[in-house]
């Protein structure tokens, strides 16, 4: 990660617009130091901070305050936030407050988490960005979304630097206003294409490890890319899920391995080929993250809430189609060498 901060030449001052020291940030210890200033995450004209002025910015920043509840188990913890997001890069840094009792409110942690992001270079779109972050994980706070949020400076605790193989800009979708509901199936979109093919990675990771099942899998998905994404681009997304499948989910307790999975829980094969047999073998592969309602429709599970998802649920039905391919192929395979 590497995320760029401006600083001011003062702390605690919410009079203060001006951020003049540019520092860029590569490790927990330089974060540590940049954020005992106050601070911003973006350029802006003259180092003049307001919406108006806003030039460009690689970094978004969103509140922890735990203000949704008074209850201390519903409260997101460093840990709780590592279970939540756990292949979106980010930095939690305690804020002033962490902590801290405050307007009547017992003491409960508290954070600014610090996202990398590709550059953007329009306000209105920015702030877009933060208010899609905050629709998709409402426990961030939402009276700080605008593009000229300044940061306290505070020292309060060692930062949490969780570097993993994604950005929340490919993981959030930005709601345009007055676009049109996207049709029930189609390609994989610009803007939404890595995402969709890192998260595809690591599930038919999970499914038939390091092989060239997988591979061949994700290489099908990837068809479906409008435009298509760059064999070298496809080739880092893929080694990236092999890194994170290697270093984070082989080591898990209670980690199955995909022969004993598959061997204990079925395959994706339907037990008859009829609408019924595939819905059921659906059932099966997406249960607890796709759920289906009269009253809501599609509802994927976030970690912590259903959602109204029609998207995500075509995606999911896409996937494991790709997925049933690469099944059939292997099986016609199998077949033909017996009776070769």
């Amino acid at each position: 990660m590497q995320l760029i901060l401006q600083t001011a030449n003062v702390t605690a001052d919410a009079k203060n617009c001006s951020y003049p020291n540019k520092v860029t940030v590569t490790n927990a210890s330089e974060l540590q130091e940049a954020v005992k200033m106050d601070h911003v995450c973006a350029e802006y004209k003259n180092n003049y901070r307001s919406i108006d002025n806003f030039i460009k910015s690689n970094v978004v920043v969103m509140d922890l305050d735990n203000d949704h509840t008074d209850d201390p188990d519903e409260w997101i913890t460093a840990e709780k936030l590592e279970e939540l997001l756990p292949d979106i890069s980010y930095v939690a840094a305690p804020s002033r407050n962490h902590m801290v009792a405050k307007n009547g409110k017992a003491a409960r942690p508290k954070y600014h988490v610090y996202f990398e992001i590709e550059e953007i270079t329009d306000s209105s779109a920015y702030a877009a960005l933060k208010a899609a972050i905050h629709n998709a994980y409402p426990f961030f706070d939402s009276n700080a979304l605008d593009a000229a949020r300044f940061i306290f400076g505070a020292d309060r605790g060692e930062v949490v630097w969780h570097e993993e193989w994604t950005t929340i800009d490919e993981d959030i979708v930005v709601e345009i206003a007055n676009e049109e509901t996207p049709s029930a199936s189609g390609p994989i979109l610009e803007g939404s294409r890595n995402n969709t093919m890192s998260r595809f990675a690591s599930r038919v990771l999970k499914k038939y490890g390091v092989t060239d099942k997988a591979r061949e899998a994700f290489e099908i998905h990837a068809q479906r890319c409008d435009p298509p994404l760059e064999e070298e681009e496809l080739h880092t997304i893929w080694n990236s899920a092999v890194k994170f499948y290697k270093k984070t989910i082989v080591t898990q307790e209670g980690y199955v391995a995909p022969d004993q999975y598959n061997a204990e829980f079925g395959s994706i094969k339907p037990d008859d080929y009829s609408d019924m047999g595939e819905a059921r073998a659906l059932v099966e592969e997406y249960k607890g993250e796709l759920l289906y309602t009269d009253a809501t429709e599609f509802l994927s599970y976030d970690g912590i809430f259903w959602r109204e998802n029609r998207q995500k649920a075509v995606g999911a039905v896409e996937e494991f189609l790709d997925m049933q391919l690469v099944d059939s192929k292997g099986q016609f395979n199998e077949c033909s060498h017996w009776y070769s």
